[in-house]
């Protein structure tokens, strides 16, 4: 986000799309995964304290946050992972996939209610709108482009098969139960080496390129983009 301070606008509806994004998406995965534990029998723990910090922790990741203010996209909390391995971690991933698809479609909608021209797919990019590299005519456009593309950036990195993603989480908490592949996962899960690896992806650019994921993320998202 850091690069779209050039259009307010652009950056105003990044904020958004993020910050409405990821609060809602872990509040569903957080009364998904809470159901399940009741139905086994296991009473989920509530946070201790209504404090602004404690309310935050709930919803926002600090290096997920990190990852948005620097690279324009980020994830949530991560508090489910625990929780995914005494159960299943496929309803968290189709939570965050719900819902970053539902906040992008309502983000289109209103980009093309303001007169936005249909650019997306057709040498506009996602990482074009998260480094404030392109205007849409008018400011309601640009904040519905940010909003949209936002929500299609983090929905497409939890496909990500790298923890704590939700597509990497599920894969690496089943894999193999031999010593080696539980102690690479161990790694991953565990001591964060997995953030490493995504924030890496996320924010050194290679060759003159932008950041592998965000490459990825680019190619991946220009054929659903000529859809809208």
């Amino acid at each position: 986000m850091l690069f779209a301070l050039r259009q307010p606008a652009i950056l105003l509806g990044l904020v958004l799309g993020f910050l409405v994004g990821v609060m809602l998406r872990a509040a569903l995965q957080r009364r998904l995964s809470s159901s399940r534990l009741r139905v086994a029998g296991h009473a989920p723990r509530r946070p201790v304290g209504r404090s602004a910090g404690a309310l935050w922790a709930t919803y926002l990741d600090p290096y997920g946050a990190v990852a948005a203010v620097v690279a324009g996209v980020g994830w949530g909390s991560r508090w489910w992972v625990v929780v995914g391995r005494s159960g299943s971690v496929v309803a968290p991933l189709l939570a965050a996939l719900a819902v970053h698809a539902v906040l992008a479609a309502i983000g289109f909608a209103a980009y093309h209610a303001a007169g936005g021209p249909p650019v997306f797919g057709h040498g506009v990019s996602v990482s074009d709108v998260l480094h404030g590299s392109v205007r849409f005519g008018s400011a309601g456009a640009d904040v519905a482009a940010g909003f949209a593309m936002e929500n299609v950036g983090c929905g497409l990195l939890a496909l990500v098969p790298l923890p704590p993603l939700e597509l990497g989480v599920l894969a690496w908490s089943r894999l193999p139960r031999s010593p080696g592949a539980r102690r690479v996962a161990y790694h991953l899960l565990d001591e964060a080496w997995g953030v490493a690896v995504v924030l890496v992806g996320l924010l050194l650019p290679l060759a003159g390129q932008p950041p592998a994921l965000l490459a990825l993320i680019d190619i991946v998202a220009d054929p659903l983009l000529r859809l809208v």
